[in-house]
């Protein structure tokens, strides 16, 4: 694994976002990132909407005062006086037809030229600017081209918190519209076990009547039952007997309430 380059990553370090270029009068915001204070208030200045911070899209706060970055400010001072900061597409590679520094750039044809291309044929007419007043305009037009696109963002930004806070107070009016329900339908639940425990209580009570009842009815039937067998026993018996021996029964009709075949015959012997 290639090893990283310090100076890339120190340069990296000392490079607003915004301009992509060494720190000015470097300020910090409350989310920790730092920009040119130019550059974060010409952004703050493009945009109608709710401030955001280009990088991370946390809101910013308007009436605080931005806190100005000292110690960065002396280091973006030392890279300067080390001679370590690019210097542009110039510096990167040179011509590959002449072997000059790229300083130019033709408007025209779009490509940075060194000084022997821009008295060739080719590019004597163009329009010819230096490389550094090109990259100016050219960061100029990026930043106006920007600037639209960081103002919607910030308006989709924005559309996408206020719909995601009405989702969620839809989504708790709705849990609690379901709470609600619930112990409802709980109360009514225990209503039903209280009405259900009551109903069985007074239908056992019932049950406990009703064997009662049969139980005096069946005693009292069982019991004139009983008598009555012995009565029917006693007359078949005497019906079998001798006929002086009937003859001499005292017959007494007897009227009783006791059983529904009334009157009946109570035989006694003499």
């Amino acid at each position: 694994m290639a090893a990283s380059d310090p100076r890339a990553e120190l340069l990296q370090e000392v490079t607003c976002s915004i301009c992509t270029e060494l720190y000015t009068d470097p300020v910090t915001l409350d989310c920790g990132h730092i920009f040119c204070l130019s550059c974060i208030t010409r952004f703050k200045a493009s945009r109608d909407l709710e401030k955001w911070c280009p990088e991370c899209r946390e809101r910013m706060d308007l009436e605080k005062k931005l806190k100005p970055s000292k110690r960065l400010a002396n280091i973006v001072e030392m890279v300067t006086r080390l001679d370590i900061a690019p210097r542009g597409p110039a510096t990167e590679s040179p011509c590959e037809e002449h072997g000059e520094r790229l300083l130019l750039f033709c408007e025209t044809d779009g490509e940075l030229l060194c000084v022997v291309c821009v008295e060739s044929r080719t590019h004597r007419e163009h329009r010819v600017t230096p490389t550094k007043e090109a990259q100016q305009e050219y960061k100029v037009k990026l930043q106006d081209w920007l600037r639209p696109l960081m103002e919607e963002m910030g308006y989709l930004l924005e559309s996408k918190l206020k719909e995601e806070e009405q989702c969620n107070t839809m989504r708790n009016k709705v849990r609690g519209e379901k709470q609600k329900i619930e112990s409802e339908i709980e109360q009514l639940r225990q209503l039903l076990r209280d009405k259900e425990q009551t109903l069985y209580r007074e239908l056992e009570e019932l049950e406990k009547k009703i064997t009662m009842v049969e139980n005096a009815s069946i005693s009292k039937l069982s019991k004139q039952i009983t008598s009555l067998n012995v009565l029917i026993a006693d007359l078949e018996k005497k019906c079998k007997e001798p006929a002086l021996d009937l003859l001499k029964v005292r017959h007494c009709f007897v009227n009783t309430r006791q059983y529904r075949s009334a009157p009946f015959i109570l035989c006694v012997m003499r």
